[in-house]
């Protein structure tokens, strides 16, 4: 199953967002419990001081009759009296003016104290309850004031003070969630619309991908389309025209292999049908010369990258192009020579140079009269190294060294058979290898071809 932009998204950020909520929510409850804690600790303090100074003034210790202490006096209205408010039996203090003379408490408070005399807070046990208990002992006299507090109160207060305090982060987070699974879905939008406008595409529609409302981080992928669909756009071009082009070159010689057998079949004369036969033998070697032509161009054709290469001595090449092609100059008596040549290497597809050298000779040696001389070379000029082929033929008129790249042209008045895709082929690889072709006049007044190779000192 292919990953989901949108679902990453969304995991990411309501994870992202639900955690930080949580540990959020966990710290502040905590806090505010914490806070809270301490406000009811210094109610209970200041409570205790207030009691601590009104008792120290009104009430005096008054002696037993029997020596013992006397019952505790309460609070006015204590016994039967409801309280005032529903938690006001969870609070209670007690003011002691001797260790065992309880003179006030309030009508909640035991006959005993709530905890010990020492100054501070202490978590005491009183009637099953626990109890937070602020003792403040007097400096001047034995009184002591402790006023407590149940603790039961204190968490119920300060768990509904904390959810309250939280309960709008705790409406906020689906809100949230809702906000981001909206805002997900908004930006993933243009990528939606693009897919399909990419996707209900016709494969014969190679315009470019309309890029207006696409993200920024969209863009990059939007413009490598386009320049996909502009190459395919110019790959299928050129498919056509060569196919175009390679069916109207090819109609020619098939044809005429077509009327060379209708004429050795229908032929009585065993002279005829001999020429007949040897026409036809002429007849398949250029249509197989003309397909292996197009079979190289359609492999390089229209953009065909270079992978796996290698070190090419041109050196060696040259000479093996020399070897393999002198008894097809010797044929026409042309002599087939190799000039000047050092050591160099480019980096390159040996099999590709290999065919571009064949060319440049054969062209040469088709085109040269008998008796002419094509020679080979590999020459250093400033910045670039030149693989040179110059024979002694007519060559090429400077208005049309343009035009005989161009696939299936040739020159007027040329009688030498061809498919003039030589060149096309040439061209192509040097601009594989990053080299320039230059076509000019041989010192044998005919053609000279100049493959330029930018030097690498490395390989020198």
């Amino acid at each position: 199953m292919s990953p989901s932009i949108r679902r990453r998204l969304l995991v990411a950020l309501l994870s992202a967002t639900f955690g930080a909520w949580t540990v959020t929510a966990v710290s502040s409850y905590l806090d505010i419990r914490y806070q809270i804690d301490q406000l009811f600790d210094a109610q209970l303090a200041q409570s205790a001081r207030v009691l601590l100074a009104l008792n120290s003034v009104n009430l005096e210790q008054k002696p037993a009759a029997n020596g013992k202490p006397e019952k505790s006096p309460d609070l006015p209205g204590s016994g039967e009296r409801l309280f005032g408010h529903p938690d006001e039996n969870k609070v209670a203090f007690q003011v002691w003016i001797q260790p065992d003379k309880l003179a006030l408490r309030s009508p909640n408070a035991p006959d005993f104290p709530l905890s010990d005399r020492e100054y501070g807070f202490k978590d005491k046990d009183v009637f099953g309850h626990r109890w937070r208990v602020f003792s403040l002992p007097d400096d001047r006299s034995s009184m002591v004031v402790q006023v407590g507090e149940r603790n039961d109160l204190r968490k119920a207060l300060t768990h509904n003070i904390a959810l309250r305090t939280l309960l709008p982060i705790i409406i906020a987070l689906p809100l949230l969630a809702a906000v981001i699974w909206f805002g997900v879905g908004r930006a993933m939008a243009p990528l939606v619309k693009l897919a399909k406008q990419v996707e209900n595409r016709a494969p014969s529609h190679l315009q470019p991908v309309e890029s207006y409302g696409v993200p920024a981080e969209a863009k990059p992928l939007v413009d490598s389309l386009n320049r996909l669909f502009q190459r395919l756009e110019r790959a299928f071009d050129s498919e056509r025209r060569f196919t175009a082009d390679a069916a109207h070159e090819l109609r020619t010689p098939l044809a005429g292999l077509k009327a060379q057998a209708q004429v050795a079949l229908r032929s009585s004369s065993e002279i005829n049908r001999q020429k007949a036969l040897r026409l036809l033998e002429q007849g398949v070697d250029r249509a197989t010369h003309l397909v292996q032509q197009l079979l190289t161009l359609a492999r390089l054709d229209p953009d065909h990258e270079l992978t796996e290469t290698h070190s090419v001595d041109l050196a060696n090449m040259v000479h093996h192009a020399q070897r393999d092609l002198e008894l097809v100059a010797q044929e026409k008596h042309i002599e087939l020579t190799i000039g000047e040549t050092f050591s160099y290497s480019v980096q390159g597809h040996a099999d590709a140079l290999a065919i571009l050298l064949r060319n440049l000779v054969d062209n040469a040696v088709r085109y040269t009269p008998e008796g002419g001389k094509v020679e080979i070379s590999l020459v250093r000029d400033n910045a670039s190294v030149l693989l040179r082929v110059a024979d002694s033929g007519p060559g090429i008129p400077a208005e049309e060294r343009e035009k005989v790249f161009k696939r299936f042209y040739r020159a007027l008045g040329t009688e030498a058979p061809g498919s003039g895709l030589g060149l096309s082929i040439v061209q192509r690889i040097a601009e594989l290898h990053r080299a320039t072709l230059v076509l000019g006049v041989s010192v044998y007044n005919g053609l000279q071809v100049d493959v330029s190779f930018p030097i690498q000192p490395s390989s020198i």
